[in-house]
């Protein structure tokens, strides 16, 4: 093993890309670059780290020159406030035959990029998905949610294991995301822009691109071995924050399905039916005992239907 910093890979190219879209977060996001830059990496694997600074004042230059690391560490000018830009240039501005993307609010663990490296290697799929485990401003999560569990995405599920994200039943983790995943370029990423900029300043960037991949074949695996840890900021805790936040999701998720889908109205209808049973059933279970889960079931369903704006949502 190398650590970041240490020589040992004997190929100028980078094998693999960590690509960090961003806006204003600098304190964040130097917690991400450090701990991007403690991986342990298997001597002879090269790689490096790729800041798509999405800000027009280019906010994150001088953070990134105050590191100092044999691992390649480079700030690309990344257009103004569209994330799936950010992401594009991001791509473009990489060596790497596979891409890896983390948000500027999460620290990789230590072997989370060869992790994911190794799982693509190991069982030839296109994307690699890992958990997202929370840690809180205040110190714990809300009261609402004593253990975090909107704030953790883990599948739960053995290593390897195919995720379908495109298939209703029979129910099981699916909600796939660019938070913690490791791409291969030439089967995921070989277009100019992936990623579609008309999603860039409303979010669900990714869930389009990633659908689409699914819809196409292509094979997605989970790799528990490959964990992020979320900074979540006060503003994140309140739980009118997280009704808005699935709410939003839910219809990003619709909204991709339909376009993607080549028999657009069976596929809207086969919605609004999930929608609706969705928000009868937890509309029954709200009123009756007032728990903050059923209520964020019946925003999936009314996000569903078409009632979420499509916005940033203030923190």
């Amino acid at each position: 093993m190398i650590e970041a910093g240490q020589s040992g890979a004997p190929d100028h190219t980078p094998h693999v890309s960590i690509v960090i879209p961003c806006f204003d977060r600098l304190a964040l996001l130097e917690r991400t670059i450090t701990a991007c830059l403690c991986q342990v990496v298997d001597a002879g694997v090269s790689w490096e780290i790729i800041i798509a600074d999405n800000h027009p004042a280019r906010l994150a230059r001088s953070l990134v020159a105050t590191f100092h690391s044999d691992i390649p560490l480079r700030h690309v000018e990344a257009g103004e406030r569209n994330i799936a830009a950010a992401r594009n240039m991001g791509i473009q501005a990489a060596h790497g035959a596979f891409i890896a993307f983390v948000d500027d609010d999460e620290a990789p663990e230590p072997n989370w990029l060869m992790a994911h490296y190794r799982c693509l290697l190991r069982t030839g799929a296109d994307a690699s998905f890992g958990a997202v485990y929370p840690i809180f401003e205040r110190g714990t999560p809300p009261s609402w949610d004593p253990q975090g569990r909107y704030y953790t995405t883990d599948f739960g599920l053995p290593p390897d294991t195919r995720i379908d994200p495109l298939k209703w039943f029979p129910p099981r983790p699916r909600g796939v995301s660019t938070a913690n995943v490791m791409l291969r370029r030439s089967s995921c990423l070989a277009q100019s822009k992936p990623f579609d900029e008309e999603f860039g300043r409303t979010g669900g960037e990714d869930t389009m691109l990633l659908l689409r991949l699914a819809r196409d074949g292509r094979h997605f695996v989970w790799c528990p071995d490959a964990p992020v840890i979320e900074f979540n900021e006060s503003g994140r805790q309140n739980f009118r924050y997280m009704c808005r936040r699935v709410q939003r999701s839910s219809r990003h998720s619709a909204e991709v399905r339909v376009a993607i889908s080549q028999h657009k109205i069976i596929t809207r209808m086969n919605i609004y039916f999930i929608a609706l049973a969705q928000m009868s059933a937890f509309g029954i279970l709200w009123m009756l005992r007032r728990k903050p889960s059923d209520m964020l079931q019946i925003c999936k369903a009314t996000g569903k239907l078409g009632f979420a704006r499509l916005e940033f949502i203030p923190e």
